[in-house]
């Protein structure tokens, strides 16, 4: 087996807790999990992880991420906003896009994912992930 290419120059890292039950093994995806600041291993093609861990934990402990982009404070509009979402432009900020329509049907440009939950008016982290995607 050979050895991983490593430069951290430029990652964005944060520490989290491994939420009960659950567990982080270096390499693998995590998700955020329960609370703003837990993690649990992502897995299904569903989910939505917000980066790698970048060692093995176990419930509990602490783990370092590498996350998908730097976090940086937004506004958030009409809507509302949920840990753990993907985030759309609305006029007055952003918010929680729509669900996933596979058919393509509509193209929703995605900003990045929700690190905390707010309401119109709050300023809460997000991941800068842009994407495109086709939702109802």
């Amino acid at each position: 087996m050979s050895t991983a290419l490593r430069k951290y120059e430029f990652a964005h890292i944060k520490e989290f807790t491994v939420a009960a039950g659950q567990s982080a093994t270096a390499g693998r995806a995590v998700l955020l999990s329960g609370a703003d600041t837990t993690i649990g291993t992502a897995g299904a093609d569903s989910d939505l992880a917000i980066g790698f861990a970048l060692e093995t934990a176990a419930a509990g402990a602490r783990c370092q991420v590498a996350l998908l982009g730097p976090v940086v404070p937004v506004v958030v509009g009409t809507g509302a906003c949920t840990r753990g979402k993907k985030a759309i432009l609305v006029a007055d900020g952003v918010t929680d896009a729509p669900a996933h329509d596979s058919s393509g049907g509509t193209d929703d440009q995605i900003y990045g994912i929700f690190m905390q939950t707010g309401v119109k008016g709050d300023t809460v982290g997000m991941i800068l992930a842009p994407s495109n995607r086709g939702s109802a």
